[in-house]
């Protein structure tokens, strides 16, 4: 049976990674990534790993989507936070899901990060 994901079943694990979406947001992200449920059931993957592939896939888009993460946290009341907004975190979980996904099931969602550095030089 094609395995399906909850809100509530992501963001324990997005907590813990220290990202924050919107739940409206995380919502069409489970949307996108259930797609992939039925390629997953016709190819043989247990319903464990179908839930375990299909969170990574929630948490890896939701980096890409511009979730921000704390960086740092100060308080006794000089109170401070500071974010970054990068997929860093999260490359571990695209590797996992290569390894795992044998059959490409998540092969047509965005997973990878296309950033490329920009460097400029202006001679005169």
């Amino acid at each position: 049976m094609a395995a399906q994901i909850t809100l509530e079943d992501v963001k324990p694990m997005m907590a813990e990674l220290g990202f924050t979406v919107t739940d409206a947001l995380l919502t069409l992200l489970l949307s996108q990534v259930s797609g992939v449920s039925a390629c997953m059931d016709g190819a043989g993957y247990s319903e464990d790993l179908q839930k375990l592939l299909l969170i990574y896939a929630v948490l890896r888009l939701a980096a890409l989507s511009g979730a921000r993460k704390i960086s740092s946290q100060s308080a006794p009341s000089g109170a401070s936070r500071s974010f970054t907004y990068d997929s860093a975190g999260t490359d571990y979980l695209l590797k996992q899901i290569r390894a795992w996904d044998s059959n490409g099931c998540l092969s047509g969602l965005p997973l990878s990060s296309n950033s490329v550095g920009f460097f400029d030089v202006v001679g005169g």
